[in-house]
């Protein structure tokens, strides 16, 4: 016998832009209009958040004529992402909202999937599997065959989100190759959700700001709450991937930070003391409650009757690294001889020398704890150790990664009458030179003495 599939919902697509390019916007909806069945799109959005080009006003609302399923709604003032996918929501007449970022280009067949699942689960909130768009020739990218290199959703302690492969559990969970992938997190550019789910859900966080957080906070939120996020690969997208944002914050990039202290707050329990000790910018907005309300948020968590943060953590991402909640000593180490502190440097992924660079106290590239298992650890966006070996000293991949792992001798410190002394070669840190380097212990020089600070 065969399963009878329920019939599929339509669909509004949402698609916001800001000054985006005349050719990538409209590449971008005529992708839709030519990959997607007719009897299941049922409009394309596209929202303006007050571009100032010219063209993309009285001309674009011209053009668009011709498409009788495209119309523009606009926002007067730069409100941002969060706003405008609100925006667009609100007058979308779709069973579903699948929501675009402006320089798209959609593979064929990549709208059934999501919204098969969608008719399968009230509850699931999906994404495409995203292939890259070249960003200087505009090349599509074909994705991999099916079953290799296949991606999920994380977030580091600062509260940023990032890819990693899946991991054993994942992939024996899954049936075959079209089966659904879950995902911690979700990048939040591109997905399809139920519109009676996602107002359920408590769709955006309407008092945050701009861009920045929102992903991360739908992510937690969605999984706490009982809902569940997928990666479908059998549904792919195109997406142009920038090296930095083109556009402007109106109130400076704090609102990011600010963001991020609004979700760390309602959804993250004691854990969010993890985050505002690498983010001290963050920490002190928490301190000074600069962050607005958030009592409605706190209701709709109540409300939805939604787990803790330390479920989401057991049940939903297991591998994640746990960081010690009360490690030794954590901030910036500071060198006594040389007035300046311990920094990661720019864009340290790992085997890279650390730099001494003047205390600013904001974290960041700054931000070291001292762990209960004796290891000096920058575990921000990467698990990254302090590693000596003789004479030179990086940060390297951390040995200890929990459970069954142990603490590699090149990383394990003991800090002592400020020495930071590596037993496994008998020397200490010094920052005598340009780059803090390991030499014979000496406590009377200045160079060798730290302070967590």
């Amino acid at each position: 016998t065969f399963k009878r599939c329920p019939p599929l919902p339509t669909t509004s697509v949402i698609i916001v832009f800001h000054n985006e390019a005349w050719s990538t916007l409209l590449r971008t909806v005529y992708s839709v209009l030519h990959t997607s069945p007719a009897v299941l799109l049922k409009e394309i959005i596209l929202v303006d958040d007050a571009s100032v080009d010219d063209v993309l006003k009285d001309e674009l609302d011209e053009y668009l004529k011709r498409l009788p399923i495209v119309r523009v709604v606009r926002q007067r003032e730069r409100k941002g992402l969060i706003t405008a996918r609100l925006l667009g929501a609100s007058v979308a007449t779709g069973d579903t909202l699948t929501f675009l970022d402006a320089h798209c280009e959609c593979f064929n067949g990549w709208l059934e999937p999501l919204l098969a699942r969608i008719a399968e689960n009230y509850t699931a909130v999906v994404s495409p599997d995203i292939t890259t768009i070249d960003l200087n020739t505009f090349e599509f990218m074909k994705p991999s065959p099916y079953g290799q290199n296949h991606n999920r959703g994380n977030f580091d302690w600062g509260l940023s989100f990032g890819w990693e492969s899946l991991p054993d559990q994942e992939k024996r969970r899954r049936r075959d190759e079209t089966y659904p992938i879950r995902t911690p997190t979700f990048a939040g550019g591109l997905f399809s959700i139920s519109k009676e789910y996602f107002y359920h859900i408590g769709s955006y966080d309407e008092e945050m700001e701009i861009w920045g957080g929102e992903n991360i906070e739908m992510s937690f939120r969605v999984w706490q709450c009982g809902g569940q996020l997928e990666i479908l690969p059998c549904s792919i997208v195109g997406h142009v991937f920038r090296t930095k944002s083109p556009h402007t914050f109106p109130k400076g990039t704090q609102v990011i930070a600010r963001n991020q202290v609004r979700l760390a707050e309602v959804w993250m329990d004691n854990y969010k003391e993890i985050f505002y000790r690498r983010n001290q910018q963050a920490a002190q907005m928490a301190k000074d409650r600069a962050f607005g309300d958030v009592s409605r948020r706190v209701e709709l968590r109540d409300r939805l009757q939604c787990k803790s943060f330390s479920w989401y953590l057991k049940n939903v991402y297991p591998e994640v690294f746990m960081p010690d909640l009360n490690p030794l000593h954590f901030g910036s180490v500071k060198n006594v001889g040389k007035d300046s502190c311990l920094d990661a440097g720019e864009n340290n992924e790992g085997g890279k020398q650390l730099i001494m660079y003047p205390c600013h106290g904001l974290g960041g590239n700054q931000y070291f704890e001292y762990s209960t298992h004796h290891e000096v650890r920058h575990n921000i966006q990467k698990e990254l150790c302090l590693h000596g070996t003789e004479g030179t000293v990086k940060l390297e991949d951390c040995q200890y990664k929990g459970k069954s792992t142990s603490v590699a001798a090149e990383q394990k410190w003991e800090l002592r009458d400020k020495q930071l002394f590596l037993p496994g070669l008998d020397m200490c840190l010094s920052a005598r030179h340009e780059h803090p380097t390991l030499t014979t212990c000496n406590p009377s020089d200045r160079y060798q003495l730290w302070l967590f600070v």
